[in-house]
């Protein structure tokens, strides 16, 4: 017989590539969002990917320690009127190293992890020296992609129709 172990009881010390990314399929997100920048030259739309982890607020402790055991990645936010406490990761140097570590665990957000692995890809071939790097088709493949994962995830959060 399995004993079911409540989360104050989760042995920090235990934790694995394959227990966060299990952890991701069920209490995370793999999310591309994108902001309408106008004052933005060349393209008026800045992408955002994110991965985030999320547990009740009472159990900050195990957030806390998956930042840790990935390296002190991301940033962890508390979002007092709901009452929990996300780790969301940003940087796209953090990103890549993150999937790579979860990516052959991760089961329910397959597709979206490799889908933010493909637009990690093109970011990273197009990373020259100035801001604006991306060529025309790049960007357009990217949106693409950004709306596969939209479509991928869950309908609700109110999303905005894309270009």
């Amino acid at each position: 017989m399995i004993r079911k172990i409540i989360p104050w009881e989760v042995d920090v010390n235990s934790f694995s590539d394959e227990y966060i990314a299990g952890f991701l399929d069920g209490d995370g997100s793999i999310v591309a969002t994108v902001e309408h920048r106008p004052e933005r030259r060349r393209f008026p739309y800045r992408v955002r990917l994110k991965i985030s982890l999320t547990q009740h607020s009472r159990h900050k402790h195990i957030i806390e320690a998956m930042q840790q055991f990935l390296g002190g990645v991301g940033n962890i936010r508390n979002v007092a009127t709901h009452n929990i406490v996300e780790l969301v990761i940003l940087d796209r140097k953090e990103l890549v190293v993150t999937l790579k570590r979860l990516r052959p665990f991760i089961v329910i957000k397959r597709k979206q992890a490799a889908i933010m692995d493909e637009i990690l890809l093109i970011y990273e071939g197009a990373t020259v020296n100035t801001r604006s790097s991306l060529s025309e088709s790049e960007f357009a493949i990217i949106m693409k992609k950004v709306k596969e994962i939209r479509n991928l995830n869950s309908n609700t959060g109110g999303k905005i129709k894309l270009l």
